[in-house]
């Protein structure tokens, strides 16, 4: 079993930040008010020490690739991400295994089509994740990642006793994650209706939030990955244009004042959406997805700059919008 732990397990390691504390005072009367709660929450996300990715366990994938600088092969991988979308949707993958039972292989059942994607567009693993740590909360909508919004599918709850599924590819991980140990190299071709995959069972901090991650990595789509996390928002996100060497990333256009009025426009949606608790509730919700999806980045090695760059313009409107909840409990 692979396992990606929340804290280094050897000295080569890069430090992996604490996960994110959410502590809140109890509620108290002051002149028969209830006072709001106190967030103690970091005010940027931690980043670990930058590791390039294995020039090694890439070669044992795609020996071709020996001399390809690393940007063009992550550039030319985005390029096949509606190919592998095509694979994905003609695989008939369950969506979760029992975490003791995992078999060592998989027979896919392939659907028949007329314009059936080249073969290295299909997976050449699937993953089950475990999480490190017991999940802190339930799924939730701000979790529902825009893969499954694409091919129709619902995340499976993972559970101790159950393991989520996902199918990767092997390159796309190799040149993205460079704390993942390397995968065993497996070139699988359908075999009249089925897909031979290996199983590869893998242990992340936050199993709750890594079909995120797991998209991201597939599309490199920031656009998407945003929506993701700020869903209430996702008609006043842009979207991501079609990518140059000359056009500027996704996450250079979100200028301070755009990202107070973006806070504004989550804090007024969750006021709307008030239960029992208030706005805070949900606002803190936002806030443990997207340390989740942080604390999985830096388990894994993740080092993409618009990865970062979403995470921080989330983490950023969220916190203002929490500023601005806490304020109208006050007042």
């Amino acid at each position: 079993m692979f396992q990606v732990a929340s804290r280094p397990t050897a000295p080569h390691l890069a430090s992996t930040p604490e996960p994110l504390m959410l502590s809140q005072s109890h509620y108290h009367h002051h002149h028969g008010q209830r006072q709001a709660p106190a967030l103690q929450l970091p005010r940027r996300l931690a980043r670990p020490r930058f590791e390039e990715a294995s020039r090694d366990a890439i070669v044992a994938i795609e020996p071709d690739l020996a001399d390809v600088p690393m940007e063009y092969i992550r550039k030319h991988l985005a390029g096949q991400a509606n190919g592998m979308i095509t694979a994905l949707n003609l695989l008939n993958i369950p969506s979760s295994l029992p975490s003791a039972r995992l078999p060592r292989m998989i027979d896919v059942p392939v659907r028949p089509s007329s314009n059936t994607p080249a073969s290295d567009a299909f997976p050449t693993h699937i993953l089950a994740i475990s999480s490190s740590r017991a999940p802190s909360v339930p799924s939730t909508p701000t979790q529902m990642s825009y893969f499954q919004q694409i091919m129709g599918i619902t995340a499976p709850d993972p559970s101790p006793t159950t393991a989520p599924l996902f199918a990767a590819h092997a390159l796309v991980l190799a040149t993205h994650c460079t704390l993942l140990p390397p995968l065993k190299p497996a070139r699988p071709s359908v075999r009249g209706s089925t897909l031979p995959l290996p199983v590869i069972p893998l242990t992340v901090p936050s199993a709750e939030t890594f079909h995120l991650l797991h998209a991201y990595l597939h599309t490199l789509r920031a656009d998407q990955l945003l929506r993701s996390l700020l869903p209430s928002l996702a008609t006043a996100l842009p979207s991501q244009g079609a990518g140059s060497s000359s056009a500027p990333t996704y996450t250079a256009q979100f200028s301070q004042d755009r990202l107070v009025r973006l806070a504004q426009a989550l804090a007024q949606s969750a006021a709307q959406q008030v239960g029992s608790g208030g706005a805070l509730p949900g606002l803190m919700m936002h806030t443990r997805v997207v340390n989740g999806l942080w604390r999985n980045a830096c388990a894994l090695g993740v080092f993409d700059a618009e990865l970062w760059g979403v995470m921080d313009i989330a983490w950023e409107v969220v916190l203002m919008a929490l500023n601005q909840a806490v304020e109208r409990e006050r007042s």
